[in-house]
């Protein structure tokens, strides 16, 4: 085991080695041990300076990702907001053509009333309310709006409500017979449905009853 005095003599015994070691060198190979440190020394400070280089320009890179996100966002913000905008007038004048195409019905309705006052001619007033119902029904068919074809159709729950049904031997069992109220499609939707009269058929009624 080496004592204390053995560790500090340590330090002391290396110096003179390297100093022998230096002392058998000429002074050729000194020069050139010096250069060689110089040329590890500088090749050192390069890699120093290409790491520090290296760092700043991912530095520099993370702030500019940084940048563009900010920027980003910003946009997408700004589209939000005028999406929402565009949202909220299109529910407020979604219908404003259609309200203003049925202004020229209203127009026509109101001619045609302020004429009845001084026309005796009911020809004339019929003539006018057909034309006028024609205009309405044109404006509704531009919309996708069509009347369904219910009498002389069978029953169908998803289109027609029943508010009455007839005893009869005319029409076969659920056959609609007539139309209280008529219905509509808004494209192949059901706007609203018919009002109808649907036959019960009597002879069908009989001979169920005998089974």
């Amino acid at each position: 085991m080496c004592n204390k005095k053995d560790d500090k003599e340590l330090p002391e015994k290396t110096k003179s080695t390297e100093s022998k070691k230096y002392k058998s060198m000429n002074k050729e190979e000194i020069i050139r041990k010096i250069i060689e440190k110089e040329e590890e020394l500088k090749n050192i400070e390069e890699e120093l300076s290409e790491t520090r280089k290296l760092v700043q320009e991912k530095d520099n890179l993370s702030k500019e990702y940084l940048k563009h996100l900010e920027r980003l966002q910003a946009d997408f913000d700004n589209y939000k907001k005028r999406q929402e905008k565009k949202q909220k007038e299109f529910i407020e004048f979604a219908n404003e053509e259609l309200i203003n195409n049925l202004l020229s019905v209203l127009d026509n309705l109101e001619r045609a009333l302020d004429s009845t006052e001084n026309e005796k001619d009911t020809k004339a007033i019929k003539e006018g309310i057909n034309n006028t119902l024609k205009e309405f029904h044109n404006i509704l068919n531009k919309e996708g709006v069509k009347p369904m074809q219910s009498i002389g159709h069978r029953f169908d729950p998803y289109k027609h409500e029943a508010v009455m049904r007839i005893d009869t031997d005319k029409y076969s069992e659920d056959t609609i017979t007539e139309e209280f109220r008529k219905g509509y499609y808004i494209k192949s939707k059901v706007l609203r449905p018919a009002m109808v009269k649907v036959a019960v058929s009597t002879k069908e009624k009989e001979d169920t009853d005998k089974k």
